[in-house]
């Protein structure tokens, strides 16, 4: 557990790397699993509580951290709820890799609330960062898109508006663990995945979907989705995140996409041509010049 409170720059780094690695895998267990979106994304959260409950327990932490702390939970897992079933509905229409390339796009809604609620200085990267992603989303969409079936439009537009929901998410997550320690940062963690559950839960009630799960091997799947990817990577990631400089961060988590369209290829034979290929290495590219566009000295005050 040490390494996790006080890991250094080195083995910060590497935690955030194999966490980024960790959560490349959640789509194809998404997929894997069988289950509706809505389903996938309450079975994550569900799954994922009596590991983090007991890690909690373990490290003798406490849940409740005051009413504010509630509060602002309460709006991150709105928040992640919206993200978690809009970008599970577009990795089944649109498959593991583009949809998570496309939700990752989210550092455009960061970069933007920095610019515009912050005041942070607009920089040369994030000037370039927009047109390349234009770009190379019209390389990996745009080319096929009035071809298209309509599941497919359906899937990108869900995909993006998942950047929306993700960018949000992540904003109410900072605020949320900027004041903690580790054992506060698991507490919040817990914090959000209660209410994720009962809010996924709902969702799966109000939309008549069926938390029926169809075999073994699916709650397999589902396990492993909320075990490795909500609860290992996303410990790994916060206890690295504070020891990695920002440039590196943003290279680094570059793998969860990147990973998702290899894992997509390698595992689901997804077809791919030469401009798809160059649109997915300039779409990543400009996310990269999007995550490490602020200004060096210039922090996020959320």
């Amino acid at each position: 557990m040490n390494i996790l409170r006080n890991p250094g720059p080195v083995y910060g780094q590497l935690l955030v790397v194999i966490g980024a690695v960790l959560i490349s895998l959640s789509p194809v267990f998404v997929v894997l699993s069988g289950v509706s979106a809505s389903a996938s994304a309450f079975y994550r959260m569900a799954l994922s509580l009596p590991p983090l409950l007991l890690l909690l327990v373990f490290i003798r932490g406490k849940i409740w951290l005051g009413p504010r702390q509630l509060g602002i939970a309460l709006l991150a897992s709105i928040f992640y709820t919206l993200d978690l079933i809009c970008w599970h509905q577009s990795i089944l229409l649109i498959g593991p890799g583009l949809a998570t390339i496309l939700g990752n796009f989210q550092v455009f809604v960061l970069a933007a609330f920095s610019v515009l609620v912050l005041h942070t200085r607009v920089t040369p990267r994030l000037i370039l960062a927009i047109p390349v992603s234009i770009i190379g989303l019209y390389l990996i969409c745009g080319v096929q898109w009035s071809t298209a079936s309509d599941g497919f439009q359906m899937g990108v537009l869900l995909a993006l508006t998942t950047a929306f929901w993700y960018g949000g998410y992540v904003l109410f997550l900072r605020l949320l663990q900027t004041s903690f320690d580790l054992e506060g940062k698991i507490a919040n963690l817990c914090m959000i995945s209660i209410l994720t559950t009962i809010i996924t839960g709902l969702v799966v009630i109000g939309s008549g979907d069926s938390f029926d799960v169809p075999s073994v091997d699916s709650w397999l799947y589902l396990a492993a989705y909320a075990i490795i990817c909500q609860v290992i990577a996303w410990l790994l990631i916060s206890a690295g995140l504070p020891f990695t400089v920002p440039i590196k961060v943003g290279l680094i988590l570059l793998l969860q996409p990147a990973g998702a369209f290899i894992w997509d290829i390698l595992i689901f034979r997804l077809p791919f041509t030469c401009v798809t290929v160059l649109g997915v290495v300039l779409t990543l590219g400009a996310i990269y010049l999007g995550s490490t566009s602020t200004s060096p000295g210039e922090k996020s005050e959320s």
